[in-house]
Order: C-alpha cells, then structure tokens, then sequence
C-alpha cells in the first residue's frame, strides 16, 4: 500500500457561477495566460491534461531522499509528443531549487504521465514538482504560471511500511 498524496492541477483557472462583465473579462485573460496564438488563425492553444495515473508518490520520492529529508522544487520545460507522451530532453529551469536525484525523479514521473494529444494543444510546456515530507507538507509554494504543479508529499522513511519482508520460520 503506498502512503502520501499527489497533487496535481493546470495554472489555468476556471470559474462557475455568476460573474460580471468586468469580472469575466479579467478571468478569461487570466485562463489564456498560458497558451499560444498563433497570428495567422487566431488559434489558442492550451497545455493538455494530464491524464490519471495508477503509481503514487511514493514511487518518485527517492529513499536516499527521504533518509536525508530532502525536499524541494524541480521545474522541467519539456515537448510532449504526438502520442501524449513526455519527450527528452528535459531542462531544468534556473529557478530549481532541488538535488540531483530529485530532478531524476521528476524526468521519470512525467515520463511516466501520459497527456491529452491532438493539434489543438500545445507541445512545449512546463511543469513544477514539489518534493515534501510529512509533516512539512504544503510549507513549499509551486512557482506561479506554470502549465502543471504536482505536489509528492509522503511521510518519512520511518513511518512507512516495510520495503523488505522478513523471512518465514521453518520450524513447526
């Protein structure tokens, strides 16, 4: 059974309910802040979705990391290709503030994620991944305007289960 929770959600903002004029206008630029027009069509493309995933945090989170309590934001620009899957290379943005093996780890989880695919959306994008241990959770903010912030946030390495199972006894 793996512990912890992923977070995981677009920059763009969606609202319901009753807005007024001025108050919708400001909203709609603020959805499109992330995407591209393209001048010829007047096209907008937005990021894709990240489509759901079975692996928990806990898959990503490097023990080596949690022994040491390293915690930490990683952000990656990447391409996500025709089938919705994330592409090498991967660059680490100037504003990472996290170790190696972290950012391995978060090359890996969006590896791992597959996205919407089609021409409507946008291939070049960015995403931040916070690296957090109970009870520190939520204390790291995810740099702002960002197509995808993921928050890894599982309890430390002696609160979990047993990696390793113990030999049975052969005696009767």
């Amino acid at each position: 059974m793996k512990q912890g929770t992923l977070w995981r959600g677009l920059s763009s903002t969606v609202s319901t309910g009753p807005l007024l004029l001025s108050a919708a206008c400001l909203l709609a630029a603020c959805s499109t802040t992330n995407s591209q027009t393209d001048r010829g069509t007047q096209t907008i493309r937005f990021a894709p979705r990240a489509l759901a995933k079975n692996l928990g945090p806990s898959d990503y989170y490097p023990d080596a990391s949690l022994r040491a309590g390293e915690t930490g934001e990683v952000i990656l620009h990447f391409h996500i290709g025709s089938d919705g899957i994330a592409q090498a290379p991967f660059v680490v943005d100037e504003a990472t503030k996290a170790v190696p093996r972290l950012i391995e780890e978060a090359q890996k989880m969006l590896t791992d994620t597959h996205y919407e695919s089609g021409e409507r959306y946008r291939h070049e994008v960015t995403a931040s991944v916070l690296f957090e241990i109970i009870p520190d959770c939520g204390k790291l903010q995810s740099t702002p305007r960002i197509d995808y912030h993921y928050r890894l946030c599982v309890p430390p390495i002696n609160l979990r289960e047993p990696s390793v199972s113990l030999p049975q006894n052969s005696h009767s």
